[in-house]
């Protein structure tokens, strides 16, 4: 009867340590979302981050963007990107005591741009441009402040370009979000 008390009690010490050294370690992954403000419209982004070490990391993220042209006063139309982007970020500057990271990536940025609802008439002729993939880059400038162990809140600056673009080659997203590292 004692032997199976002390087997009991050794089993739970030994899976509450298990447990909470498997919840106090981050994995190398980490999930993100961030909504995004842009000129007339506004984003999303969710983000995969994948650290390779504790300065850098790689990212596949998926980014769709709405907004309104009005190339003159009488005319209007919307038009949506929707991006894949992957790149590689590295540490600009940190301070780990107090969970304040600032990074620096970018890549390349495949999608499609769609024009107008799909039509390729405009009103009052105001622009020749057709929905399309586009392709080109991406830049960020991004900040992390952790919450928790587990959440930190991100600041990035997206700058995009597309060189086969027919409308607004560039874009410029800010955005506010949250990431969650994966244990």
């Amino acid at each position: 009867m004692r032997k199976t008390y002390f087997t009991y009690w050794v089993y739970c010490a030994l899976v509450w340590v298990t447990l909470q050294q498997m919840h106090s370690q981050r994995s190398n992954f980490a999930v993100g979302v961030v909504p995004s403000y842009k000129t007339d419209g506004y984003g999303m982004q969710l983000n995969l981050n994948h650290y390779h070490s504790s300065t850098d990391f790689a990212r596949a993220s998926l980014v769709a963007a709405f907004s309104k042209e009005q190339p003159n006063s009488g005319v209007e139309f919307p038009y949506h990107d929707y991006l894949f982007n992957l790149g590689y970020y590295t540490t600009v500057l940190t301070s780990p005591k107090r969970g304040f990271f600032i990074f620096f990536g970018g890549g390349p940025s495949v999608g499609y741009k769609y024009i107008n609802n799909g039509e390729t008439e405009f009103p009052f002729d105001a622009v020749a441009a057709e929905s399309s993939f586009i392709y080109g880059g991406y830049a960020t400038f991004e900040m992390d402040f952790f919450l928790s162990e587990a959440f930190s809140l991100v600041v990035p600056i997206n700058g995009y370009y597309h060189f086969n673009s027919d409308l607004n080659d560039s874009m410029l997203l800010l955005g506010v979000g949250i990431r969650y590292y994966l244990k």
